[in-house]
C-alpha cells in the first residue's frame, strides 16, 4: 500500500472515536513509525482531527510482560494537544489536571494508599486508568523473549472491547519466528480490524529521507530510486555520508563531486543492505563478466543486480570506489585518502563525460534518416577528439563503420589517435583483449596494435619473463620465449638455483599442465624436456631429481609432450 494510502487510514483512524484496532505491517526503515507519528502531531491541531482526549505511544522492544506494557503505557500517556510530543513531567502533570482525569488523580492516590510499594499490584491496579485513549504499540518483533505474542493481543483486545480504547500497532510481521509469528497469525483476524500492508515505493522512500532540493540531495535521491532502495533508515544513512565528504571536495569541480555522490549511493547500498544488495566481491567480478573472462553461470538475483548495474552505467569496481566503501564502513573520510586519489575523481569524471559526447555523436548516426555522411565523420572525429578516454572496442566499431561505408582516409587516424593515447598501457594494446560482442575484430586494427605490443614490449632475458609477472599463455609471451635459442634453456637451469630456479621451473612445467596447448606451446615443452635431459647426464642425483618432475629421460614422440607431467 502506497504511503497517501496509509496516511488517509491514518486520519480516518484517528477521527473517529470508535474502539478498534489498525495493524500497519511493514519492513524496518520503510517509515511505519515516522508516518503514523507525523500524521498523528499533524491531526492533533485539527478540528475533529483526534477523537479521543488521551495517546500513549509505546515500544514493545525488551518489554517482557503485561505489567511492563502496562507502566509503559501509564508513563507515556499525554493529551492530544500534546500528541507528538516526548512524555515529560509537565505533560504528565497535565493528563492528571485535567477535568475528565479529576477522578483518575484521585484514584491513584487511593490505590497507593491500599498497596503501597507493591509495585506490580499498583501497576496492575492503575492500568483500570487506561480507558478511552489512543495507544500506540510499536516493535512488537522487538518485544522481550518471556512475552508472547498471544499475550499482546490479548491484551490489545482487552483494551478494545473492555477499556474503549483505539490501539494501531506497528510491527515488522516478516521478522516474527517460530510460535511468536504464528501466535501472530492465528490472532490476526480475531483482534485486528484493518491491517495494512506499508510498503512505500522507492520514490516515496526517498522523498521522505532527502526532503533537501540541492543538486547533490537531487543525484542520491535519483540513484536511490535507480537502484530501488526503499529504506528510509539506508537512504538517510547514504544522504549523510555524501554529506559529511563534500568539504572535503572543495578543490573539485561540480561534476566530480556529483560523480563522488553516485558512487557513494552505490557503495552505502552495499555496505547498509547487505542481504539484498550485490556484495563487493560480486562488483569485483563485473569486469571480467563484461569482458567475457568469467563466464560462470549467475543466478537469477546476480543477473538482475548485474543488469541494474549495467543500466546505470557502473562497469568496474575501482580503488576510488574501494576507499568510498571503506569510509562508509569506517563513518569517516580523511583529506589525505580524498587527496590521494583526486586523479582518479578527476579522469572518472571526464571518461564518463567523454563517453557520453561519443555516445551522442553515435546517436546521430542511428537515429535519423535524413541527414548524410557527415554524421560518419562525426562519429570518426569525436573519436579522435576523446581518443583518451574511450576503449580499444569503441575505436573498433568505429573503424568497422568507416571501412563499411568506404571512408577509408579516416581509417588511420582514428587508430592513430588511440595509439597515441594509450601505448603505454599493455592491456590497451591487446586485441585479444576487446569484448566485442558479435562485431569481428578489424584486421588493420589488429595488426597496428599488435606491433605496438611488439615495439614497446622489454626485451627481458628468458629467465625473468618466465619467473616474473608474466601472462605465460599470451601468444606474445609464447613467440618472444620461442625466439630464445635452444640452449639458453639448458643455460637457465644450469646458471640458477633456490627462488629463482623454482619459478624458472614453475613457468616451464605450465606448459606441459595445459590440456589443449597450441604447436607454439608444445615446442617451448620440448625445448624444455631436451634441457632438463641434459642436466639429467651430469650425475645420478640430477638423474634422479629430473625423473622425479615427471620427465622420461628418453625422448618422446611428438604426441606425448602434451601430456601434463607431474606437479612442480
Amino acid at each position: 500500500m502506497s504511503v497517501s494510502s496509509v496516511q488517509s487510514a491514518i486520519r480516518e483512524f484517528l477521527a473517529s472515536s470508535k474502539a478498534e484496532v489498525l495493524c500497519i505491517r511493514g519492513n524496518w526503515g520503510t517509515g511505519k513509525t515516522h508516518n503514523w507519528k507525523t500524521n498523528a502531531k499533524a491531526q492533533r491541531s485539527l478540528n475533529g482531527g483526534v477523537a479521543l482526549n488521551s495517546y500513549a505511544y509505546v515500544s514493545l522492544f525488551g518489554v517482557n510482560s503485561i505489567t511492563e506494557l502496562k507502566s509503559q503505557i501509564l508513563q507515556n500517556t499525554v493529551t492530544r494537544a500534546q500528541i507528538g510530543d516526548v512524555p515529560s513531567m509537565e505533560t504528565a502533570g497535565n493528563v492528571i489536571s485535567t477535568a475528565e482525569s479529576a477522578t483518575k488523580k484521585g484514584f491513584i492516590g487511593l490505590v497507593s494508599g491500599i498497596l503501597g510499594n507493591r509495585s506490580e499490584a499498583v501497576v496492575s491496579a492503575l492500568g483500570l486508568l487506561i480507558s478511552k485513549q489512543i495507544v500506540c504499540i510499536d516493535d512488537l518483533e522487538r518485544k522481550g523473549e518471556k512475552l508472547s505474542s498471544s499475550d499482546v493481543l490479548g491484551y490489545i483486545s482487552h483494551l478494545k472491547e473492555e477499556r474503549g480504547c483505539k490501539v494501531v500497532i506497528l510491527l515488522n510481521d516478516e521478522a516474527l519466528r517460530g510460535t511468536d509469528k504464528a501466535q501472530f497469525s492465528a490472532y490476526l483476524e480475531k483482534v485486528v480490524d484493518r491491517n495494512l500492508l506499508f510498503a512505500p515505493t522507492a520514490e516515496e522512500s526517498a522523498a521522505i529521507a532527502i526532503p533537501q532540493s540541492d543538486d547533490i540531495a537531487k543525484i542520491v535521491r535519483e540513484r536511490c530510486i535507480q537502484l530501488g532502495i526503499d529504506n528510509i533508515r539506508v537512504i538517510s544513512k547514504i544522504h549523510t555520508a555524501v554529506q559529511q565528504i563534500m568539504p572535503l571536495l572543495s578543490a573539485f569541480s561540480n561534476e566530480t563531486r556529483e560523480s563522488i555522490a553516485a558512487a557513494m549511493v552505490i557503495m552505502g547500498w552495499v555496505h547498509h543492505q547487505p542481504s539484498s544488495a550485490p556484495s563487493i566481491e560480486f562488483l569485483k567480478g563485473i569486469s571480467s563478466r563484461r569482458w567475457g573472462r568469467n563466464e560462470e553461470k549467475l543466478a537469477k538475483e546476480e543477473e538482475a543486480w548485474d543488469a541494474l548495474l549495467s543500466n546505470i552505467g557502473f562497469s568496474h569496481l575501482d580503488e576510488l570506489d574501494m576507499e568510498l566503501y571503506r569510509g562508509i564502513a569506517n563513518g569517516y573520510f580523511t583529506q589525505e585518502a580524498i587527496d590521494a586519489h583526486a586523479s582518479e575523481f578527476h579522469r572518472k569524471v571526464l571518461k564518463n563525460q567523454t563517453t557520453e559526447r561519443h555516445r551522442q555523436a553515435w546517436h546521430a548516426y542511428h537515429y535519423s534518416f535524413t541527414n548524410g555522411m557527415e554524421v560518419v565523420e562525426g562519429v570518426a572525429d569525436s573519436f579522435i577528439q576523446e581518443a583518451e578516454f574511450l576503449s580499444a572496442e569503441n575505436m573498433n566499431s568505429v573503424v568497422s563503420l568507416l571501412r563499411e561505408l568506404a571512408l577509408i582516409h579516416k581509417i588511420a587516424p582514428v587508430i592513430d589517435a588511440f595509439i597515441a593515447t594509450h601505448k603505454d598501457d599493455p592491456e590497451a594494446m591487446d586485441p585479444d583483449r576487446m569484448y566485442l560482442h558479435n562485431e569481428v575484430a578489424d584486421a588493420e586494427v589488429v595488426e597496428r596494435l599488435n606491433a605496438v605490443r611488439e615495439q614497446q614490449r622489454p626485451k627481458q632475458p628468458i629467465e625473468d619473463i618466465l619467473s616474473g609477472k608474466t601472462d605465460l599463455y599470451d601468444q606474445q609471451v609464447v613467440t618472444e620465449l620461442l625466439a630464445f635459442p635452444a640452449e639458453d634453456y639448458e643455460r637457465i637451469l644450469r646458471e640458477h638455483e633456490g627462488e629463482k630456479l623454482g619459478a624458472i621451473l614453475r613457468g616451464l612445467h605450465a606448459y606441459s599442465r595445459i590440456g589443449n596447448p597450441s604447436e607454439d606451446m608444445k615446442e617451448i615443452t620440448r625445448r624444455y624436456h631436451a634441457a632438463m635431459r641434459k642436466v639429467a647426464a651430469d650425475s645420478d642425483l640430477n638423474r634422479h631429481r629430473v625423473v622425479r618432475r615427471g620427465i622420461k629421460l628418453e625422448e618422446p614422440e611428438a604426441a606425448e609432450i602434451a601430456t601434463p607431467a607431474q606437479s612442480t
